[in-house]
């Protein structure tokens, strides 16, 4: 059964396998870190960094001892947010897609949400990722707009921008 928690050090090796994945595979519309960076000293040296975020809470997903992918929500809408990064991400492990994961991982996500009062949540994704935008639109996602967006990885692309009212 999938669950959400915060980041664990007994799940590092998971996580790196998970990027390996994604880099692997080429996906850029989501670029996790690079496994080459994730060493035994990895996890204590990012833990300042992911404790010092304000309004950003990073989550991981698991079902049992399996690493299965992750959960941002960033709590404050600032014009960054906005424009494109939105206040969720969420993401599952090429391997384990295609399961129910990803449909799983939003709705324990949003509860995430909930917990924090927000009233809305602002997801983007690329106007491509067919499977992650029916799974918003599932949890009562609204599109507000189609925007043109530039990224390091993607370069210039289009995203879909959604709202949803908790």
């Amino acid at each position: 059964m999938l669950k959400i928690i915060e980041r664990d050090k007994s799940f590092v090796s998971g996580y790196k396998e998970y990027c390996q994945e994604f880099y692997d595979h080429n996906i850029f519309t989501f670029r996790p870190t690079n496994p080459a960076r994730i060493d035994d000293t990895w996890f204590e040296r990012t833990f300042d960094w992911y404790a010092s975020k304000k309004n950003s809470y990073h989550y991981w997903a698991v079902d049992g001892d399996r690493f299965i992918g992750e959960f941002q929500l960033r709590t404050e809408l600032t014009d960054e947010i906005i424009a494109g990064m939105g206040s969720i991400g969420y993401s599952v492990r090429v391997t384990e897609q295609g399961k129910g994961y990803g449909k799983e991982l939003l709705r324990q996500g949003l509860d995430i949400a909930r917990s924090y009062a927000l009233e809305k949540v602002l997801m983007t994704i690329s106007d491509t990722n067919f499977v992650s935008a029916h799974i918003c639109e599932s949890f009562g996602g609204v599109l507000m707009d189609k925007t043109t967006v530039t990224t390091e990885g993607e370069g210039e692309h289009l995203i879909r921008r959604y709202w949803i009212y908790l």
